[in-house]
């Protein structure tokens, strides 16, 4: 009976307007050819007319190209962008992506994919890579559907890593169910993993992992479901495989244990062998490129780590995020000798530079000198350091730097000057006298290209005169510094969100927030309002959105001003950037006025300021090209993708030839991904693998234990608790009152409602406000108008009605970014340095 119940109550949750369908699991489920749908489409493509040398052109490509993606998969990673019909709409996004080198519609997929991809194909399955926003952004009116119903795959993934992908990912997983109703869709990410249960509860997805490290889980899934589609036979039981959230044959919900927590990274690739590899297999290069502009500004990413040490309030990657939300109890460290082999190997092909993301300090003095002193004389690219904060022996530290690399820059966020206001974020563990310390030590030494710093507005305990204040702040720093054009110093706001999963959205009155969005629809609803500050999921009790929105382009107008002026930034780029910083403050206002002030539809009112919308949604707060670094291409890299070319063109082409498949794995060999013993915070039957309360150590018995500033214990050296942190702060984060997650949102029950995996007040609906109202029941009657019209969606009855030319978004990369780039590396040149 309480089994009949639950799927009963199951089979009435409907959140999303698409079609009912079987589900995955029964062998009429699983079916070989096109759809009804796809046959349609695919004919309209063959009658459409075509004459011209460029419509020649098109179709020899398009067949080539459709050649290479009708090979029929086992898995497809589609990235979507953050907004699905973002071309139609007007948005005005305004400084959200200043801070990025992508654009507003975050078309920069995340590493996991392609460590996913290269992990199936290495066990012999086959994968690829499919970013439709680079898509979106690069073919004028391209043609979602008609594209994606060209894809033949087995299963279909979906990244929801960044929660600004909430409205774009289900929106795509609906056109995907409805072109393809048979292929189970999968969720994965941080955020899929926070709001597992919301997202299995949508038609349209099947699937959803949690964790981040699932590649050997996705294995075991994807190798499942493609035995099923050959064979005809059900997918069957999958209560065997960890971290996955799954609905059975009859739409019962499961949720298996978040187990699967490697205790390092060394299983999984990180040296972009997969994607380079990829492009020349299937002759397209726009569905992998990770951004806009990427092949004129090729940025890339090493990786030291998951999971992090640190506690800032507001962050979804937080030690409380990862022990409470994704069961990561310490952080998962890459070997410095991969991480090495990666650098090296990344710059034999790619000669942009390349961020080291997650800093590499939290693994201690040993781990930081066999990485750098293992680097030196390996690399020519740029290179630069993401730092938590200042780093421990100042200008020994900086001198070690010197002695092994050429040249190297640090990138530090510091999100506001005030020491108080740090404090409330979690960075109370240095003050802004011993940030000014490490700032001028790094610029004394000649190998130092640049020191980026960051500020942000809307974080705890934050005033709108504490931001206004930035500005004065930074023409003391750059007095200090003797206004050495190496400082670039950057502020933006925490928008569109607050960070899911962090303290701060898990107990938003402790933090001086009001949430306007706390499930995961309701952010989905929020993503097409009007402009950044309707988007964003919170208010701050120490200062109104509208003052934030005011504060924020105070603040940037100073620090653009200054750096004018003193020769930091070129003058021209600083006049436009404060003409586009006036100009969207005026925007805005004019925004406000039509909202209040005019009649009809709000989408019809808004579609005269698209155009602007969009001019005003880049370099908003600063001059995006600020954010790129020059670079040279050698003659070895020219060498390079000649011999990668020639070592897989020749058998990517006899490979088709005959019918065959050729994998792009990595060249390097890599161990199994294994589950870690020191690692999860949640054994298999749900109980706690630690403990963080009191003076107790967590079992990991190295020796070396973290102290508060009064030399209490706090836990032991590994443990994810972050060095500085007081004994209280401690055990506020991972007290059970605080989250009680035993059975939480990292999902460890095995049925939906054995426990209560969502506090109650965590669970609540946010108030809802007039103008997200009105926009809402101007969805439905636009989704009401596509049912009847056969569109599937509102957004897709937009989409389809009016496709629209989106390459007016340019993003840091592009050859004016590297333009501006060179630019400003001769004016920093020209300064004297020491």
């Amino acid at each position: 009976m309480a089994q009949d119940a639950k799927r009963k109550k199951a089979g009435e949750k409907r959140s999303d307007s698409t079609i009912p369908h079987k589900r995955n699991g029964i062998p009429s489920a699983i079916k070989s050819g096109k759809t009804v749908r796809q046959t349609k489409i695919l004919a309209e493509i063959d009658e459409t007319p075509q004459t011209g040398i460029a419509a020649k052109r098109r179709r020899q490509n398009g067949r080539g190209i459709l050649a290479a993606i009708m090979q029929t998969l086992d898995m497809t990673y589609i990235h979507a962008p953050a907004t699905y019909d973002f071309r139609e709409r007007s948005i005005m996004y305004g400084p959200v992506s200043d801070m990025v080198p992508s654009t507003p519609i975050f078309e920069m997929y995340p590493l996991g994919l392609t460590t996913l991809c290269e992990y199936l194909e290495r066990h012999g399955l086959r994968a690829r890579i499919y970013n439709l926003a680079s898509m979106m952004l690069h073919k004028k009116n391209f043609d979602v559907e008609k594209n994606l119903a060209r894809l033949s795959s087995h299963m279909f993934g979906i990244d929801l890593h960044w929660m600004p992908h909430c409205h774009g990912s289900v929106e795509v997983a609906k056109v995907l169910k409805r072109l393809h109703p048979h292929v189970p869709i999968s969720f994965g990410g941080l955020s899929s993993s926070i709001f597992h249960e919301d997202l299995i509860k949508y038609d349209c997805i099947d699937y959803v992992f949690r964790g981040d490290s699932t590649e050997e889980p996705m294995r075991m899934l994807v190798e499942r479901v493609a035995r099923a589609a050959k064979t005809h036979t059900p997918v069957g039981d999958l209560s065997d495989i960890p971290n996955l959230t799954w609905k059975d044959a009859e739409g019962t919900i499961h949720i298996n244990p978040l187990s699967w927590v490697p205790d390092d990274m060394n299983a999984i690739s990180l040296d972009y062998d997969y994607p380079m590899k990829g492009v020349l297999r299937h002759h397209d290069m726009t569905s992998y490129l990770p951004m806009k502009g990427w092949l004129s500004y090729p940025v890339t990413a090493s990786l030291t780590c998951r999971g992090c040490a640190r506690n800032c309030a507001t962050c979804g990657g937080s030690a409380y995020a990862f022990k409470n939300h994704f069961g990561r109890r310490r952080v998962a460290w890459r070997d410095p000798d991969l991480l090495i082999r990666d650098i090296e190997h990344v710059q034999e092909h790619i000669w942009g530079p390349i961020f080291v993301l997650n800093d590499f300090l939290q693994a201690g003095e040993e781990y930081t000198h066999r990485f750098i002193t293992g680097l030196k004389n390996k690399v020519q690219n740029p290179i630069g350091f993401e730092f938590f904060g200042p780093p421990p022996g100042g200008d020994e530290f900086y001198q070690l730097l010197d002695d092994n690399l050429g040249n190297w820059s640090v990138e530090i966020s510091a999100e506001s000057h005030n020491d108080e206001v740090r404090k409330a974020f979690g960075k109370g563990h240095y003050t802004m006298a011993e940030l000014e310390e490490t700032i001028v030590d790094a610029l004394s030494h000649e190998n130092c290209e640049r020191f980026d710093l960051y500020f942000m507005t809307g974080i705890p305990k934050q005033t709108a005169a504490s931001v206004r204040e930035t500005g004065a702040y930074v023409q003391h720093l750059y007095e200090r510094v003797n206004y050495d054009p190496r400082l670039v110093v950057l502020t933006s706001p925490m928008a569109p969100f607050l960070d899911v999963g962090s303290i701060a959205f898990d107990n938003p009155e402790a933090y001086g927030y009001r949430l306007r969005a706390r499930t995961f629809e309701e952010h989905r609803e929020r993503m097409i309002l009007p402009s950044w500050k309707h988007i964003m999921n919170y208010e701050s009790t120490y200062m109104s959105a509208d003052e934030m929105v005011d504060a924020t382009y105070d603040a940037a107008l100073d620090i653009n001003r200054i750096k004018g002026e003193h020769g930091i930034l070129d003058a021209g780029m600083a006049a436009g950037v404060d003409a586009r910083i006036r100009q969207a403050r005026e925007q805005m206002n004019r925004l406000d006025d039509v909202l209040r002030n005019g009649t009809g539809r709000i989408d019809a009112r808004l579609a005269a300021l698209k155009e602007e919308f969009e001019r005003l949604s880049e370099s908003t707060v600063a001059e995006k090209s600020e954010l790129n670094w020059a670079f040279d291409v050698k003659p070895t890299h020219a060498k390079h993708l000649a011999k990668l070319w020639l070592s897989n063109e020749p058998a990517n082409a006899l490979a088709k030839l005959t019918g065959k498949w050729r994998p792009a794995a990595s060249a390097f060999p890599y161990p199994d991904q294994e589950s870690g013993t020191l690692s999860p915070a949640w054994n298999a039957d749900g109980t706690p693998n630690c403990t963080f309360k009191g003076m107790a150590t967590d079992g990991m018995g190295d020796g070396r234990a973290l102290a508060d500033e009064g030399g209490a214990q706090v836990a032991a050296f590994g443990s994810v608790v972050a060095p500085g942190f007081s004994e209280a702060n401690t055990n506020a984060a991972f007290s059970a009152e605080n989250a009680q997650l035993e059975a939480g949102r990292a999902g460890t029950a095995v049925g939906v409602g054995e426990a209560a995996a969502i506090r109650a007040e965590a669970a609540r609906t946010a108030e809802r406000d007039p103008l997200l109202e009105q926009m809402m029941a101007e969805e439905r009657e636009r989704a009401e108008l596509a049912a009847r019209e056969g569109a599937g969606s509102a957004a897709g009855a937009s989409a389809k009605a009016a496709a629209r030319d989106a390459r007016g978004f340019k993003g840091a990369g592009g050859r004016g970014g590297a333009r501006d780039a060179r630019k400003l590396e001769k004016l920093r040149d020209r300064k004297p340095r020491g």
